[in-house]
């Protein structure tokens, strides 16, 4: 195929600027040789001087159209995606191959520049990490210090409790966390995005591990002597738990990590006419007293010697065969709401007991456009039973 335009041949100004291409083919044109990197407006490059070989066959020349270039193993080893991208952009624009290749020239030298800062980067970071690590070793602690294979991440473990910290690029703030035990409290995440010190982090974890081993004795205690339902399996993170108190009624509370005997905040799930009762029960709140545990506080306030443990459904509309269980909501029929939430409402009628999650049995009321809504509370009936039932509007 021969060329189109009047310009059949690379001119003067390719052989002025780009002295080492040379014309190979006529028939497509096709240029090779070497693009020179050099008096690029980058500090650390002054002095340095890249040859990069490339071809270029160009059946439109001197327009850019239709044109395929190829590089030598020099930029090869060098080549990435967002390189390969901006090159591409290049081709694609509507230029003359003289000033492609001058262009070409510029991208390639930024390309080069920014791979040997993040090359020196990295060679900084790794050293300032060294010195870090061997600090951390002169000065021995009771946390347990442990890397992978590539020194990439590090976990700090200590009375089970651990964090794994990732080293970045980044010189001011070298280390971030990517995992931990540890329930999310805003004084702990400022430490965490702000870790410039192996050692000062080691110092830290411990400090936080001390600090919140009593919240952690207390929830302990809860485990031990009540029926919890929620968190199925509790690890160090969780703050909460839901404990069963009947086959109508259940209670959350959230303790504060800080201040675990505090009076904690208090929830109550089931059915309307039990939630009621014993929230009207519930007279003495008052005497809570933090010098207590979290454990006595509560059989204070509920006035038993001891928590009961969950006793299986034996009367219920649904017979054994039945799809839903006695812990499933009766309308999605999951155990865990998408938002990981368990059922919180429990039907008023005793041989019915029918557990729903308050969005789902919400939007299941609302289908009924006779239904009231009354201070923010939807009222219908049973889906199952027909027994009257409310619970808070879901938008």
């Amino acid at each position: 195929m021969s060329p189109k335009h009047n310009e059949t041949l690379p001119n003067w100004h390719l052989s002025t600027w780009h002295p080492e291409m040379i014309l190979i083919s006529k028939s497509p044109v096709t240029l090779q040789g070497f693009l020179i990197i050099s008096n690029l407006p980058f500090p650390t490059w002054d002095c340095l001087q890249s040859r990069i070989k490339l071809q270029l066959i160009a059946p439109n020349y001197p327009l850019l159209q239709d044109a395929q270039i190829n590089f030598g193993t020099a930029i090869a080893s060098l080549r990435d995606k967002k390189f390969s991208d901006k090159v591409k952009v290049l081709m694609n624009s509507n230029i003359r191959i003289p000033t492609f290749l001058t262009q070409l020239q510029s991208l390639i030298g930024e390309h080069l520049h920014n791979k040997h800062h993040k090359s020196h980067m990295n060679y900084s970071s790794l050293s300032n990490f060294m010195e870090d690590l061997n600090t951390v070793l002169l000065n021995p602690s009771e946390v347990q210090v442990s890397s992978d294979d590539n020194l990439k991440t590090i976990k700090l473990s200590l009375n089970d409790i651990s964090v794994i910290l990732e080293r970045n690029e980044s010189a001011e703030i070298p280390w971030k966390i990517i995992s931990s035990d540890f329930p999310k409290i805003p004084i702990f995440e400022y430490f965490a995005k702000n870790i410039t010190k192996l050692n000062i982090a080691i110092t830290k974890f411990k400090w936080q591990v001390e600090l919140l081993e009593k919240a952690w004795e207390q929830l302990k205690e809860i485990d031990e002597n009540c029926c919890v339902i929620d968190p199925l399996e509790p690890n160090k993170s969780h703050m909460h738990r839901r404990i069963y108190l009947s086959q109508f009624i259940s209670m959350t509370i959230t303790i504060s990590p800080l201040k675990p005997t505090a009076l904690p905040e208090i929830k109550l799930f089931g059915s309307d006419s039990e939630v009621k009762k014993q929230t009207d029960y519930i007279s003495n709140i008052l005497d809570w007293d933090p010098d207590c545990s979290i454990l006595e506080n509560l059989k204070m306030l509920l006035n038993i010697y001891e928590f009961p443990k969950q006793q299986k459904d034996t009367e219920t509309i649904e017979d054994k065969n039945a799809i839903i269980g006695n812990r499933e909501c009766g309308i999605c029929t999951s155990e865990k709401s998408e938002d990981d939430e368990l059922p919180d409402k429990i039907c008023n009628n005793t041989q019915c007991k029918i557990h729903y999650h308050s969005a789902c049995l919400s939007k299941w009321l609302q289908k009924n456009a006779g239904n009231q809504v009354v201070f923010g509370y939807i009222y219908g009936i049973c889906p199952y039973c027909k027994e009257k039932i409310s619970c808070p509007i879901e938008h």
